[in-house]
């Protein structure tokens, strides 16, 4: 009796511990900002499909949500996001490294000026509210170019910036090469220059605690022997291009 009682309690205990292991899945829930083709409006993306692919296996399950950089930020930092992107790689503000770090992967991205006027790449003779970006990014690009931040307009989306930009209502864009210029394909504006600012190395986030650690940890071996070719050679072949000229809406 007490052996049938023991055998019992033994499989009991192991169904347990085999149903825990295929069933437990960690959610990660994640903060984009649209980044096409990487990070597409809709969710969908190289970059979605690529950490897909990966953790595809390995109990990780990624819940994508599409906002601005700005508040991607800003929900990292009060823990209701565990990841986001894509954020500068070590060159984000001081005040970011105090709740973030970075995984030890970065793809490059090329940020560039767009303008109707190219007179207007001559950003220190600007106004103050004249040079368009991304909710988030502003604090970090006027570091980068060394302008006063207020110089800088932050908006929601690529498309209000594009449409400003044709407007009039900025002199110029400052934003990622490849995800402007599908914007501005897409909305079918002609006229619009654009002169290379330089290259950003781009990346992922965690929170800097001892569960967001251990995520990096988790994702830094995945990421491992990425090839970046591979995966992003659309992204990468829609970057080799002249450093200024005529943005080609065709």
């Amino acid at each position: 009796m007490h052996k049938s009682v023991h055998s019992f309690s033994v499989a009991i205990v192991y169904f347990f511990i085999t149903f825990s292991q295929v069933s437990y899945s960690e959610e990660i829930d994640v903060g984009f900002e649209p980044f096409p083709p990487l990070i597409n409006e809709d969710g969908s993306g190289l970059l979605v499909d690529m950490l897909n692919t990966l953790s595809a296996g390995k109990n990780l399950h990624f819940n994508f949500h599409i906002m601005t950089y700005g508040r991607a930020k800003k929900d990292l930092e009060s823990k209701r996001l565990k990841l986001i992107g894509l954020t500068p790689y070590e060159l984000e503000t001081k005040g970011f490294y105090e709740y973030g770090v970075e995984l030890n992967w970065h793809i490059d991205t090329h940020v560039d000026f767009f303008s109707l006027n190219k007179d207007y790449f001559n950003i220190k003779q600007l106004p103050n509210g004249s040079i368009g970006t991304l909710i988030g990014n502003a604090k970090f690009f006027s570091e980068i170019i060394n302008v006063p931040v207020i110089k800088f307009v932050e908006v929601s989306s690529l498309k209000q910036l594009v449409k400003m930009l044709a407007l009039g209502r900025l002199s110029v864009i400052l934003f990622e090469r490849v995800s402007t210029m599908n914007t501005i394909k897409e909305l079918n504006i002609e006229n619009i220059y654009y002169k290379k600012m330089g290259i950003v190395p781009a990346s992922l986030a965690v929170l800097n605690s001892t569960e967001g650690l251990m995520l990096k940890t988790q994702l830094d071996n995945l990421l491992l022997n990425l090839d970046n070719k591979k995966f992003f050679s659309e992204f990468i072949n829609c970057t080799s291009m002249n450093d200024s000229g005529k943005v080609s809406i065709q």
